[in-house]
């Protein structure tokens, strides 16, 4: 299965929003089937984005959430401006499309202090 940045975002989104730091949730977000997004729930646990719990059985997979990291808070703020997000998409887009995540994560935190530096990140 390959790894899908824009299912990435949802999930970090929909975990934020989650008011029980204690209960574990399947993240609601559109884009994805639900094995796509247990899948990616497990990338970001990996990753240490997330806290995620393999809820895994025989013949069902699946991965549930309950928070952020502090790793996960700091990729979120750089990621949660749409204008940001789709600048740092297209900067990886221009390099050949394939980048590994810390790279892109370097390039979102680039374009957030643009953004405070300068305004508004430039359209693509």
């Amino acid at each position: 299965m390959k790894r899908d940045l824009d299912l990435i975002r949802s999930i970090l989104l929909s975990v934020e929003k989650n008011a029980d730091p204690q209960a574990w949730i399947d993240p609601q977000v559109s884009g994805g089937t639900p094995d796509q997004i247990s899948y990616h729930v497990m990338l970001l646990t990996q990753a240490g984005l997330i806290e995620g719990w393999d809820r895994s059985a025989i013949g069902v997979f699946r991965w549930s959430a309950r928070n952020l990291t502090w790793q996960g808070h700091e990729v979120l703020e750089a990621a949660r401006d749409d204008a940001v997000w789709h600048k740092a998409k297209h900067k990886i887009a221009e390099t050949g499309g394939g980048v590994v995540f810390e790279i892109f994560a370097q390039v979102l935190v680039e374009e957030a202090r643009a953004r405070v530096r300068g305004g508004a990140p430039r359209e693509p």
